[in-house]
């Protein structure tokens, strides 16, 4: 029968020999990571020092015999390693990465919150195999304790990545974030905008745009006027139901007026990355963003008449800025809680997303209202957009049999 190989990272028996200086050798077999058993020998003044020192030379070789990642390992410099994996990983955006490394590092921004929670500080000095399950949940719920859902649910998902990563490289056996409790979500029901409440809402932009005061709001004296831009940006979103970043990065050549019917493209986004600024990214949120979608009459108007207006600007952008580059998204939002005062403090640019979906799905479906707003099937839809209930079908026919 054939002699049985030594597991990997286990050594044999220990074997000592008197050398002619006096001094002793220890001498073992160990089976490295790469599966080939080696010879190991150590030296010592006597035979159990030298047997000592030759334990411990197998315990540091134990440790990883060219392994990247192993059980002690700190979270501190797997995090590190785990963005640079994320770099080299194809599809994800700068956006992503920098979302990441502001939930794992502490800001160097002398005007951010040094108390906020971040991965590093709170369990960077942890080992790999003192990041147990019962210590993961108690700091994730301590995020959510604090009033930050969202926060701990991204922090989750990178610490998942990060464990699965050290499980990868044999540092663990199992993922410990896997067992750790759901975190809570707050549900709300979706809300879409009436056509009472779409013909209020039109008719204050009107006015602020007029200069009128408003609720909160005064009245325009001086200073650049404000910009009419926003009435025609809410045309295009409750028309057509794109991401806010979606419509501020149209193209005239995104558009055909001239096709019948007349069609736009969603062809990119409108992005923030750390040191570069703002860009137009030429690729939606997700892939089943990119997406044509036919155009209504009072869109079609709204995009002839701005063309009209238009001055030419280098990206082609049909929504630019007082200079002709990227409107800020930010800008956007900050002009739009102007606009749209206390009285419709709820409506955002989300809610045309949900008044499109649900006006959609009433006729044609969830399915359609899905490939309106660009998601990849109608779940999201139907969870966080439709604004209406499940109807069940016309079950009378077997209830009926329950009347007295």
């Amino acid at each position: 029968m054939p002699r049985q190989s030594l597991p990997i990272g286990t050594y044999g028996r220990i074997t000592s020999k008197r050398q002619s200086n006096g001094s002793w050798r220890a001498t073992t077999r160990y089976r490295d990571d790469d599966g080939i058993t080696r010879p190991v020998h150590k030296f010592g003044p006597t035979k159990g020092q030298a047997e000592d020192i030759l334990r411990k030379a197998l315990t540091q070789r134990s440790g990883g015999r060219g392994r990247l990642i192993t059980r002690d390992t700190k979270l501190t410099d797997l995090a590190d390693l785990w963005l640079a994996e994320k770099v080299l990983q194809d599809g994800i955006t700068e956006q992503t990465l920098d979302l990441y490394r502001m939930e794992i590092n502490v800001s160097t921004d002398s005007r951010a919150n040094k108390d906020t929670i971040k991965i590093k500080p709170a369990l960077g000095n942890l080992r790999v195999w003192e990041a147990t399950t019962s210590r993961i949940d108690a700091y994730l719920k301590r995020i959510v304790l604090n009033g930050h859902r969202e926060k701990a649910r991204r922090q989750r998902v990178i610490l998942s990545e990060m464990m699965s990563m050290a499980v990868r490289h044999d540092a663990i056996g199992s993922n410990p974030v896997r067992e750790v409790a759901d975190l809570p979500r707050k549900r709300q029901k979706p809300r879409a905008a009436d056509l009472e409440t779409l013909t209020g809402l039109r008719a204050q932009l009107r006015a602020w745009v007029d200069g009128t005061p408003l609720d909160g709001v005064p009245a325009y004296t001086y200073g650049p006027k404000r910009n009419p831009r926003v009435l025609d940006v809410a045309d295009i979103e409750l028309g057509t139901g794109p991401r806010p970043g979606e419509a501020l990065a149209l193209r005239w050549s995104d558009i055909d007026l001239d096709s019948t019917p007349a069609r736009m493209t969603f062809s990119g986004t409108i992005i923030r990355i750390k040191g570069k600024g703002l860009i137009r990214q030429e690729w939606t949120k997700t892939d089943s963003g990119y997406r044509t979608v036919v155009l209504p009459q009072f869109v079609i108007d709204t995009l002839r008449r701005v063309k009209a207006e238009a001055v030419a600007n280098e990206l082609d952008l049909v929504f630019p800025n007082r200079d002709g580059g990227i409107w800020d998204p930010h800008n956007f939002n900050r002009l739009w809680r102007q606009a749209r005062g206390e009285k419709f403090a709820w409506v955002t640019p989300k809610t045309f997303r949900k008044t499109v979906a649900s006006l959609i799905a009433e006729q044609y479906g969830p399915q359609a209202a899905a490939q309106q707003l660009g998601h990849a099937n109608d779940s999201v839809t139907k969870r966080h957009y439709i604004d209406q209930p499940t109807e069940a079908p016309d079950f009378t026919a077997a209830l009926g049999g329950l009347a007295r």
